[in-house]
């Protein structure tokens, strides 16, 4: 009988709303000095006209958690409780956003173990340039593109070479244009089918054990790729091709299995990841300083950075990408296009994720228009965001923290002059939602 009734004296664990985090904070004291300051200490460093696409960021950015852009109201659906909080709306952006790209990460990383990832062994490679040859990619971030692609195609050649026919296979590559400290170390991540598929849709498992000749083949390629562009002279390109020290690495020591679920996702955040953490950030703001904490570099011989806070922000949006460039693209059997045919594919089916074999169990009538867009249920859109939540602090939102009923969206209240007299309403009778600046109401 005891034991029945400890649960239920317990604590609940309440959703606790975020307000202002630190980062946003040194943007909103100090962005305005750092637009100011662009063209004069920036430009030269970050690029002539990039100040409008990150005034853009950074203003979605400063937006999230603001209540006075909208709001919804959530309450208890047991009506002896009747608890109820405000909660604003997201940016939804992931270039800055701390909050909003741990969402995003933990997205990707469920599609790509429920939806996309075949039930085989895969591996993991990180690719790596001279910094020689990685100032291109400061300025023109759109050779990604290439250089994946240039990428892919020595591991199919390598694929189709040891098989001696042709091999369809399947990657993910993503950039990752930062390091530590927010210094720039662009890197490539590839999360690469361990094997391929013959022309008959038998599996060839293919294991790379050589790294020695990828690397000397990745240097020769990617060498050729810069000369053809343009970018580098004949004569510089033959000094890179006879440096002892390359400057040009693979690493592919991490495996995958293909049932590893728990490992599959964290990689896949791993890759996705934004690259500052808040834990690691604290801001003096008198003093306008930041101190971002590390691990410690023995190249470096520190494990702290100190800037201004202008310059940190010069530091961390060096890596918002332009408009309309992707930083990880799908390749082979998980390319859009590939994936589109894995219905008529026996062999692709048997392996396809679990997600993807539930959603495909029955089969689907074709589209009578192509281009007709699929609506998400509007339950699925409102529990989103509790899901996320939930399984990164382990604390559902939806669930009452006073009686463990269920929690219920009940308004959605996007007028502006509505929202801010609820806002002042809460601030008068001292239920103020976290992180909201009353002087902004006035």
């Amino acid at each position: 009988m005891l034991a029945a009734a400890i649960p239920s004296i317990l604590p609940r664990a309440a959703y606790a709303q975020r307000g202002t985090n630190t980062l946003q904070q040194v943007f909103r004291d100090h962005f305005a000095s750092f637009t100011a300051d662009y063209d004069a200490r920036y430009a030269k460093e970050l690029g002539n006209f990039r100040i409008e696409r990150i005034s853009r960021v950074a203003t979605r950015f400063l937006s999230c958690g603001d209540y006075r852009r909208g709001v919804a109201r959530i309450r208890c659906s047991n009506p002896k409780c009747r608890h109820e909080y405000f909660r604003p709306f997201s940016c939804r952006g992931f270039h800055l956003c701390p909050s909003c790209s741990q969402k995003r990460s933990l997205l990707f990383s469920e599609y790509l173990d429920e939806h996309l990832l075949f039930t085989l062994p895969h591996r993991q490679f990180v690719f790596t340039l001279p910094k020689a040859l990685r100032v291109f990619l400061r300025y023109d971030q759109r050779l990604f593109g290439r250089i994946s692609r240039l990428i892919f195609s020595l591991i199919t050649t390598f694929y189709s070479a040891a098989a001696g026919k042709p091999i369809s296979s399947a990657a993910i590559l993503a950039y990752q244009p930062f390091g530590d400290a927010l210094r720039f170390n662009p890197h490539f991540h590839a999360l690469i089918l361990e094997g391929g598929f013959d022309p008959d849709g038998q599996f060839y498992f293919l294991p790379i054990h050589d790294n020695a000749r990828l690397t000397q083949l990745l240097r020769q390629r990617t060498v050729g790729l810069f000369l053809k562009l343009g970018l580098i002279t004949e004569q510089f390109s033959q000094t890179l091709l006879c440096w002892r020290n390359s400057g040009f690495s693979v690493d592919n020591s991490v495996r995958l299995d293909g049932g590893d679920h728990a490992a599959r996702q964290a990689l896949a955040q791993y890759i996705a990841r934004a690259p500052l953490s808040l834990q690691k950030l604290t801001y003096d703001r008198a003093g306008g300083k930041v101190l971002y904490h590390t691990s410690y570099n023995p190249y470096f011989k520190q494990n702290t950075s100190l800037w201004s806070a202008t310059d940190f922000i010069a530091h961390l949006t060096q890596f918002i990408p332009p408009w309309g460039v992707r930083l990880i693209h799908y390749y082979g059997l998980y390319s859009s296009r590939c994936k589109a045919q894995w219905p008529r594919l026996p062999h692709i089916a048997r392996v396809a994720p679990r997600g993807w074999q539930q959603s495909h169990a029955e089969p689907m009538p074709p589209q009578a228009n192509a281009t007709e867009s699929t609506t998400v249920s509007h339950a699925a859109c409102r529990s989103a965001w509790a899901k996320l939540i939930a399984k990164v602090y382990e604390i559902d939102p939806l669930i009452c923290p006073r009686c463990g009923s269920e929690m219920r969206l009940i308004a959605v209240i996007t007028d502006p002059a509505e929202v801010c007299t609820i806002l002042r309403h809460l601030v008068k009778i001292g239920r103020s939602p976290p992180g909201l600046d009353a002087s902004a109401l006035n």
